[in-house]
């Protein structure tokens, strides 16, 4: 058994649109499409004025001096190609910029593209070697940047590597944006067909009439119409400067076909949108990839209507992963291929995977000795009776036929195993296997018959038994994560119809589905429900959740338990202590609306993996620095949530302690003043009543003081005032208190039990 972990390909095949204007009730599945990579091709401005730095401010803490919008942005590509070395992998990231000094920039990046355009990184997988070189890029500009001092009379000015890097053009040589969006075309269309997946251009500038906005558009909105049908998509990043607001109207919306609010949004601050985009792309997102490939079966008795369907697991576990082995094979590192291989314990062959099978052990190999002998089934003594039963079964037969014959009565059938009617219509024919041999202590089976015996004999699919309304779902009989299924044409052409004709009925019905699903031909057969989920889309137009269907494994009767009392028997909060309690969750709610898990990651991973970039960029890294102590996010922000929500915190802790029902529930049922509080001394008078205390007199005298509570014991002691400091064994408090009793005069108690 062999198996090879290469670059595989995690691209998951996305939904195929299909266009059916004559008829409404089909679904168009166009926007469906699913892509686990990320293609990025950063298109920044390199003109005067971008490269011109924005005004110092004046702060109490000493001036800040202004960075130009194109180190801001070389800045947040620099970042984001850091964090893809763990995030993604296996995206893409490109840098291009434009209105560059035709005659300054390196022939070798001209070849096919526009002049004017400079082409710092190629689009393809990112690499160290090339983030290194932006990385430098930034850190030699940011040393340049502080070397200018804190003088408030020295005015800041570029760092000089700027402008040697990308020298900017003349006004009068800038680039028309159609030029500017061919040479993006072209970058992607020399990237070859492995960027598969998702698609996007950041464009970055702060000019709203670049040339051409006055008179030639058309050629742009071509160029354009033919990004989008490649599948590349235009995030744009306008920046405004401190004397000129962009005004996207100009000249962006009419080339982008952007109307009405989409417009709006063009009108921000770019710089700004840019840095919020970047904390999307920071954030490590688990691949999903297809836990399975089969079919759906559904309609009539046995499933008349097949289509295929690919399943997706919605949690995962994020993990260091296993390393790689490689070895080092000149100037090239080479995968090694992983073999395994079983060999003879006694002559050492290597056995074949035929020569290999599956026992279970029956009986104590420890005390019975493991003969190896002929399977008595099919041995000459079981053959022989089994042979016996046969000429008795023609026997019969025969006698019945001429009954039958006579028109006499048909006597009663004599019932016989069914192995031996089988045997019988076998007579006289010769056996050509061989008896299989076995051990006492062990019964084989073959891979096949071991397999059968976990599938029941059902194939891997999801068999729809039937529809019923949400109403009959219960929801703790979730017990297993989900699934999120998919149609798959691969298999079945017309996939994609079907499954979204039936999640359309479903939806439209609010029904939800009961299945018998196997998913993989490893596991046993399970119960599932498949839930609809519609699409919903977020404020900017993008999908927010997918359509499709959640199948949720049903657990058998004895997967559900009862919860423990402590769960269920609990106090219900007044009016007034709900009310309260919403104050302070309206104060501490998330700006997003809703947890996203994967914004806060695992701080043991964070902390492994800023270790393993500090290594592939050759970086010192310190764990007591405090880049490294924000690696956990998961932390929570006390100094924020008291100052959001600290007085109804308090509100709501009043109304706790004044409420006595919490009292009798932690005093087991007695009731108990505020001075009790604490478990501390208090005055004797004012916390128990004597009423309220057991016998402990009575019990000591039956010397049954080990059956009190160790509590009730404590409550005797302080309603005497007698002091069980440093006493935290139940043994040591009876001794003390007995030692009181006795003291006191008592008619002397039996010896307690210990």
């Amino acid at each position: 058994m062999s198996s090879y972990y290469g670059d595989r390909s995690r691209d998951i095949p996305s939904w195929d649109s299909f266009d059916n204007p004559d008829d409404d009730d089909i679904v168009d599945t166009s926007e469906y499409a699913y892509a686990s990579r990320d293609h990025i091709l950063f298109c920044i401005d390199a003109s005067e004025s971008m490269q011109t730095p924005f005004p110092d401010q004046d702060t109490p803490e000493g001036i800040i001096r202004g960075k130009s919008a194109l180190h801001q942005a070389l800045d947040a590509v620099a970042k984001i190609e850091r964090s893809k070395v763990i995030t993604g992998p296996a995206d893409s990231v490109g840098v291009l910029l434009w209105n560059v000094d035709p005659s300054k920039t390196p022939s070798s990046s001209a070849g096919n593209y526009k002049p004017g355009t400079q082409v710092h990184q190629s689009l393809r997988t990112i690499n160290a070697e090339e983030i290194k070189r932006i990385v430098k890029l930034v850190e030699v500009a940011k040393d340049q940047y502080d070397n200018q001092g804190d003088d408030e009379d020295v005015q800041t000015t570029q760092p000089d590597v700027f402008g040697e890097t990308f020298p900017p053009c003349g006004q009068k040589e800038e680039l028309n944006i159609a030029d500017v969006l061919v040479t993006c075309n072209f970058l992607f269309r020399d990237a070859g067909t492995k960027l598969a997946g998702n698609k996007r251009v950041f464009l970055v500038t702060d000019n709203d009439q670049p040339p051409g906005s006055s008179h030639n558009r058309a050629p742009a909105r071509t160029v354009y119409g033919d990004l989008l049908t490649y599948g590349i998509t235009i995030n744009t990043y306008f920046i405004s400067r401190p004397d000129h607001r962009f005004d996207a109207s100009l000249y962006w919306n009419d080339i982008l076909d952007r109307e009405g609010e989409e417009s709006v949004l063009t009108t921000d601050d770019g710089l700004a949108e840019l840095a919020d985009v970047m904390g999307e792309l920071v954030i490590r997102q688990a691949p999903k990839r297809v836990q399975f490939s089969i079919p759906l079966k559904f309609g009539g008795k046995d499933g008349d209507i097949e289509i295929g369907v690919s399943g997706y697991a919605m949690v995962s576990s994020q993990g260091k992963g296993q390393p790689k082995l490689v070895r080092m094979r000149g100037q090239t590192v080479e995968e090694v291929q992983i073999k395994t291989e079983y060999t003879s314990a006694e002559t050492g062959a290597v056995l074949k995977d035929a020569e290999i099978g599956q026992a279970y052990q029956f009986g104590n190999e420890g005390t019975v000795r493991n003969v190896i002998e002929p399977n008595w089934w099919e041995s000459n003594e079981h053959q022989a009776e089994q042979q016996m039963y046969a000429d008795e079964i023609v026997r019969l037969d025969n006698e019945r036929r001429q009954r039958e014959e006579e028109g006499e009565e048909e006597a009663e059938d004599v019932e016989m195993p069914q192995q031996s009617r089988a045997n019988g219509k076998g007579k006289g024919r010769e056996r050509e296997e061989k008896p299989k041999v076995v051990a006492r202590t062990r019964l084989q089976f073959t891979s096949e018959e071991v397999a059968q015996f976990k599938s029941m004999g059902l194939p891997p699919q999801i068999k729809i038994l039937g529809f019923q309304g949400p109403n009959h779902l219960d929801v703790d009989e979730n017990i297993k994560h989900s699934y999120f299924i998919y149609p798959n044409e691969t298999e079945y052409t017309g996939s994609t119809r079907t499954f979204a004709a039936l999640l359309k009925s479903c939806l439209k019905l609010n029904k939800h589905a009961l299945a018998l699903c196997r998913f993989r031909t490893n596991t046993a057969p399970e119960f599932g429900v498949l839930i609809p989920q519609e699409e919903t889309l977020n404020e900017t137009g993008g999908q927010d959740k997918p359509p499709g269907f959640h199948i949720v494994i049903l657990p058998f009767r004895d997967d559900i338990r009862r919860p423990p009392k402590n769960m269920t028997d609990n106090l219900v909060a007044t009016e007034e202590q709900a009310k309260l309690m919403s104050n302070v969750v309206k104060r501490l709610r998330i700006k997003a609306g809703r947890y996203r898990s994967e914004a806060y990651p695992n701080p043991a991973l964070a902390y492994h993996y800023a270790q393993l970039q500090a290594l592939a960029f050759e970086e010192d890294f310190d764990p007591a620095s405090p880049a490294a102590q924000e690696l956990d996010r998961t932390y929570p922000k006390h100094g924020g949530m008291h100052r959001a929500a600290g007085d109804f915190m308090k509100e709501w802790n009043q109304a706790i302690e004044a409420d006595d029902r919490a009292e009798e529930r932690l005093t087991g049922g007695r009731k108990r003043t505020a001075g009790t509080r604490g478990g501390g001394g208090g005055d004797a008078a004012g916390d128990l009543e004597e009423e309220d205390l057991r016998d402990v007199r009575g019990m000591w005298k039956m010397g049954t003081l080990e059956k009190l509570k160790v509590q009730e014991l404590r409550d005797w002691a302080r309603f005497h005032k007698i002091s069980l400091t440093g006493k935290t064994k139940k043994a040591d408090m009876i001794d003390t208190l007995s030692e009181y009793l006795e003291q006191e005069g008592g008619a002397g108690g039996k010896k307690t039990k210990k």
